[in-house]
């Protein structure tokens, strides 16, 4: 009786995803109108009586097409798709229990840009994000990811659609107008449920003080919450790290946005952001951090050759170092620069001071393990991937990666478990953002590990199609059909991306998902390239 009533539970919720009652009522409502129009007008245009009788036979046919083709076929941005099943269908009882929405749990909205010009989209996020990372580190409070909450961005959708589509109970908004030397902020917390008011306030100061305003705020949002985290509020000092000139921070703004857009072109131009501010501000420690780690990237990924960059990004490191000894994320840019410069064992030192100053820094835990994972050391990058996941629980990119780690040290059992949960978050971001290639691709490799690849088969399609040209894209379609077992598809796929000029050669000798295709002539081939062009 139990099964039995989970399966209706589970019919009922697919029926309502697929949108078939939607399609229902407006069938219903369209063939109304016509039987009406019939009814006044086919007696006087000479119609025979039995063709009201046939238009009525054939709407109701037509009524049951329309429910069965809405139940296989689903409208999306790129044209009609057919409608993926829910992803834990392959293994209900391995499937993740339902999201229940935390009490404590919140999701940090982009800031809307009031100013006149209407460019300050850097500052209004980069605000916005201070605030998210600032809460992320409180104890008990659920914090939805920048990725999940920065897709609503504009302020066109209901506050519970938002906090039932993000899992949270409630939503901060607001808006930045800056004129001058001097900023407004208006921020207001609301409650998910019913639309409420938590708590609201307008700011009006100098822009110099845009770090007091985010404490503040930060502080509001958790003293509004505080019943449900049952602990006194965090102290909370986001003016330690600010620069001596506003406009360095503006350009460090400018660099940490370009930084975590995915393409190449928009990743080349964080270093140049990052270099004015520090022409206006030589001692600001965060935007030499941020420097050597934006360097870092491009080198890790073919995008500019270590003979160029290595130099630069070990100098950047070493004065934000130099300059604040105790900001964790100096010590993540040297290790990050040794780490590309080949010196491992400084690397693992400087990672792991940099936890030691801050548990809850994602980039720490993150970059470490990628270091593990292209070591061999496959099971501290399994702990240090779960790590980063534990600081961004909605960042589903360290898991994905986690699964890969578990596989190649052969730990079925905790893949398998990973892997669940990583399907969870990023089907969940695949559904509420169908342009997120990586939700896409990432949703798929997963369904591979967990022996249900062929239902994977339509995510992966998707990737490939709405971004056929991107390394990211690439890599992971050869990474699935690698694990397919399809060897000319995953060479086609891997080569293409070689080809566009990235690719790390020890990320890809150590990747399991290639097992299959060590040896392989083309493989082989496309691993002595590589090793050309380091």
């Amino acid at each position: 009786m139990r099964d039995w009533s989970a399966s209706l539970r589970r019919f009922i919720a697919e029926f309502r995803r697929r949108r078939v009652v939607r399609v229902a009522i407006a069938y219903l409502i369209f063939s109304w109108l016509l039987v009406q129009i019939a009814d006044a007008t086919f007696e006087p245009m000479g119609l025979p009586p039995w063709s009201s009788r046939l238009l009525i036979v054939l709407l109701a046919i037509g009524f049951l097409l329309a429910c069965v083709l809405s139940w296989i076929y689903d409208i999306q941005p790129s044209g009609i798709e057919r409608t993926l099943p829910l992803p834990d269908d392959p293994a209900p009882p391995e499937a993740a229990p339902p999201v229940k929405i935390l009490d404590a749990s919140v999701a940090i909205l982009p800031f809307a840009d009031l100013s006149e010009a209407h460019d300050q989209d850097y500052f209004c996020d980069g605000l916005a994000e201070e605030i998210l990372n600032a809460l992320a580190k409180v104890r008990g409070l659920h914090v939805a990811s920048r990725t999940a909450s920065f897709r609503f961005r504009g302020g066109g959708m209901a506050p519970s659609e938002i906090g039932r589509q993000l899992n949270v109970a409630a939503i901060m908004e607001g808006s930045v107008r800056k004129v001058g030397d001097r900023v407004r902020v208006t921020a207001q917390l609301v409650d998910a449920s019913n639309g409420f008011h938590l708590w609201s306030d307008n700011f009006d100061r100098k822009l110099a003080d845009i770090f007091g305003i985010q404490e503040e705020i930060a502080s509001n949002v958790v003293n509004a919450v505080r019943p449900a985290l049952l602990q006194s509020g965090p102290a909370f000092d986001l003016r330690k790290n600010a620069p001596r000139d506003m406009r360095a921070y503006e350009y460090y703004l400018r660099g940490r946005q370009f930084g975590v857009r995915i393409t190449a072109e928009s990743q080349k131009q964080a270093p140049v952001m990052f270099r004015h501010a520090i022409e206006i501000d030589p001692e600001y420690a965060q935007a030499w951090a941020g420097l050597a780690d934006s360097l870092c990237e491009l080198m890790l990924w073919r995008m500019v050759h270590r003979d160029v960059a290595l130099d630069e990004a070990r100098a950047a490191a070493q004065r934000a170092l130099e300059l604040d000894p105790g900001l964790a994320e100096a010590h993540v840019a040297m290790g990050h620069a040794l780490m590309i410069g080949g010196d491992i064992e400084g690397a693992t030192a400087s990672f792991e001071h940099a936890i030691k100053l801050d548990p809850e820094l994602y980039v720490a835990y993150y970059y470490y393990a990628r270091l593990c994972y292209t070591q061999g050391r496959y099971s501290r990058a399994v702990d240090l991937f779960e790590a980063a996941h534990r600081a961004k629980p909605d960042e589903f990119q360290a898991l994905s990666l986690a699964v890969g780690a578990a596989d190649a040290a052969g730990d079925e059992q905790r893949k398998k478990r990973i892997a669940i949960e990583g399907l969870a978050c990023a089907s969940h971001q695949a559904q509420i953002d169908p342009e997120n290639a990586r939700a896409h691709y990432m949703t798929a490799s997963l369904m591979q590990h967990l022996g249900v690849g062929d239902r994977g088969q339509s995510q992966m399609d998707y990737a490939l199609r709405i971004r056929p040209d991107d390394f990211d894209v690439l890599y992971n379609g050869a990474c699935f059909y690698a694990l397919e077992g399809r060897t000319d598809e995953a060479l086609d796929l891997l080569g293409r991306a070689i080809d566009s000029g990235q690719g790390a050669l020890e990320w890809i000798e150590h990747d399991s998902d290639f097992r299959s295709l060590q040896g392989h002539p083309k493989f082989e081939q496309i691993k002595a390239r590589l090793r050309q062009k380091r």
